[in-house]
């Protein structure tokens, strides 16, 4: 579905530019709000599928996951992962990564959130919620 979107993603357009070349032509309004229609429900209807295999594969459920962050004295930077209990909803730890502080590019404060920037291919950014 990918390959088909980046390779013919602009066929879904063609209709839009008809509509609003009726729209145009005909100095008719009715024609235009069929094409905002088109452009606000329809588009994202057939675009989802293809956003939704993008957003979930592993590496952005590792984002979404459960995490602690923590500095150590070795100057390295330490995500503990965890997961909810089914039982009893306590958090339980199930993973730990090490990231050594040559591979972080910059961590600067964005509103209320701190931003870790990071070289790495399996995570790029990590939100730290003050």
């Amino acid at each position: 579905m990918l390959i088909w979107m980046i390779t013919r993603g602009w066929l879904l357009f063609i209709p839009l530019v008809i509509i609003v070349a009726l729209a145009a032509g005909l100095k008719d309004v009715r024609w235009a709000i069929v094409a905002v229609t088109y452009l606000l429900v329809c588009v994202p209807m057939i675009l989802t599928p293809v956003i939704l295999s993008h957003i979930l594969t592993p590496k952005a459920r590792r984002q979404l996951a459960l995490k602690s962050v923590r500095i150590d004295s070795q100057k390295n930077l330490t995500l503990t992962y965890f997961e909810k209990s089914p039982e009893d909803e306590s958090l339980i730890e199930t993973d730990s990564e090490t990231i050594p502080f040559a591979d972080i590019k910059a961590i600067f404060h964005l509103f209320s959130t701190t931003i870790v920037w990071l070289k790495t291919p399996k995570i790029q950014l990590i939100l730290i919620p003050d």
